[in-house]
């Protein structure tokens, strides 16, 4: 069976290549690393779709509360493999809580889950095939790691902000309805704030995210290896995915 690269798995709204961005005197190859929100909604083409192409693994980031409330791959799916990491709980705080805000979520992934970016850049590094990271939104836990991951290699921090901020706009729309909705539906009160804590992002916060990496370790690609990222893999992982100029 021929592998095919995709740029669409149909049902999603968030899903793209991060392939072409600038990387040194290079660009980060395509079809490579994906970014997307759950899997749950993708048709049965998409699924097909998901099947037929060059995605050989799939990292998910979500809780195990958030994969039972809404599924996405067979925990024992084949191709694609499934590799669950949980980072944090997407779900929307209910009980009239105080809302987190995107500054102390992406300073807090930073400070606690360096060892699932570490292995996230080690899977990529090590993987035959194209690797597809999601949360539930593909924004927060998906958007740090594959910042970092991006980082490491080079990438050009306003390429890397700028496809991050990208989510919001593919969020907008239908799919915030529907998570609005069902925050409802489980007592919580829809306000703005609500409203950008599930579709919103902030160059503000990633980058103050990133800079507590630059300021504790030198760079991102000593925080990868300080937190379990072997050398010979760092070295792996740059040739996957820069592209060197011709």
């Amino acid at each position: 069976m021929t592998l095919t690269t995709i740029t669409n798995l149909d049902g999603l709204v968030n899903f793209r290549d991060v392939g072409g961005m600038p990387a040194g005197e290079g660009t980060i190859a395509p079809g490579v690393l994906y970014r997307s929100e759950g899997l749950a909604s993708l048709s049965e083409e998409g699924r097909r779709e998901l099947a037929d192409c060059a995605i050989g693994t799939v990292v998910d980031f979500r809780s195990e509360g958030e994969v039972a409330h809404s599924p996405g791959l067979a925990a024992d799916s084949v191709r694609p493999a499934l590799v669950s990491m949980p980072l944090l709980d997407g779900a929307v705080p209910l009980g009239g809580g105080r809302l987190p805000t995107l500054d102390g979520i992406y300073l807090e992934l930073v400070q606690q889950a360096g060892d699932r970016f570490a292995r996230l850049a080690s899977i990529i590094a090590t993987s035959d095939d194209a690797v597809l990271v999601h949360c539930t939104a593909g924004k927060d836990r998906t958007g740090v790691g594959v910042a970092l991951v991006l980082l490491a290699v080079g990438a050009d921090r306003d390429a890397v902000t700028a496809d991050y901020l990208a989510t919001t706009s593919n969020l907008t729309g239908e799919w915030t309805e529907r998570m609005l909705g069902a925050a409802h539906r489980m007592g919580a009160e829809v306000t703005p704030e609500l409203e950008a804590l599930v579709n919103g992002t902030s160059a503000e916060a990633l980058g103050a995210a990133l800079d507590w990496v630059q300021q504790e370790h030198g760079s991102v690609d000593a925080y990868l290896l300080a937190h379990g990222l072997t050398a010979d893999e760092l070295v792996r992982l740059r040739r996957r995915l820069v592209d060197a100029p011709r």
